[in-house]
């Protein structure tokens, strides 16, 4: 039985800063994807689980115009200051409120693994993307494929994976990607994982790192454990000893032209 520890609550803000880190990670891949779609200027795109909107910028700097739905009230309200022309939503994402065929491309990012039904999501990206245009999930992590080294990080590893399953999370979510996407009724289906980059480590990444693994752990170890593994992982990440990879998948596919 797991210990009833308070959990660290974190703020907007600093949910908004790890979002921003997120998007960096997907960038490239973005800026490919949305190339190799030919995405032309006026054309709309729905951000499910936008969160707090820090995609919109992208999608709205190449002419699209973004649309968000999220069921998060604060995070959708925080959504709107970045949005151009308001036009985020707050509703669930399984039954979205809008018309069937409403857009040129409909996409998720890191969204898919806090799902009940995943498929329902992708069923209803697909029903309101126009036949002949596709569906993408940018980023879904497969936490159980975890490498964590030396042993300080294998012990921050399994307890934040405990931590995220507790939350409903599917630890799996990266390799059923692109089952997932066939049982949506997708097609040209195709996937990949994003690449593992180690620079020179810095306290600056450790931080921003750091935040939110506490939040993670703070429900099921005592703060005392939880400050003295961020100083053991500290030391070792700024001594270059530490691997930390999360594979992290990615997949698109096709909405059908004709339905049968």
């Amino acid at each position: 039985m797991e210990p009833k520890i308070p959990k660290i609550d974190l703020s907007i803000e600093t949910w908004h800063k790890r979002f921003i880190v997120q998007a960096g990670w997907t960038q490239t891949l973005r800026n490919y994807l949305l190339s190799k779609f030919n995405c032309m200027v006026g054309e709309k795109v729905l951000d499910l689980g936008c969160g707090t909107g820090v995609l919109f910028e992208d999608f709205e700097a190449r002419g699209l115009q973004a649309w968000g739905v999220d069921a998060d009230v604060e995070r959708c309200k925080y959504a709107l200051s970045s949005n151009r022309e308001g036009l985020v939503i707050c509703g669930d994402g399984a039954k979205i409120p809008l018309e069937n065929n409403s857009f040129d491309l409909s996409i998720c990012h890191y969204v898919l693994l806090w799902q009940k039904d995943p498929l329902a999501l992708l069923q209803e990206m697909k029903r309101v993307t126009k036949p002949g245009k596709y569906v993408i999930a940018f980023a879904e992590p497969d936490y159980e494929a975890r490498i964590d080294y030396p042993e300080v990080f294998e012990r921050i590893g399994q307890v934040q994976n405990r931590s995220l399953a507790f939350q409903g999370a599917d630890l799996k979510m990266g390799r059923r990607l692109k089952e997932l996407f066939r049982n949506a009724g997708l097609e040209d289906i195709h996937g990949g994982s994003l690449a593992g980059v180690w620079g020179k480590p810095t306290a600056h990444d450790f931080e921003n790192e750091w935040d939110i693994i506490a939040y993670d752990l703070g429900g099921l170890i005592h703060v005392d454990e939880i400050l003295e593994l961020k100083e053991k992982a500290m030391q070792t990440w700024l001594e270059g000893r530490a691997t930390v990879f999360i594979p992290t998948l990615y997949a698109y596919g096709k909405v059908p032209e004709t339905t049968s």
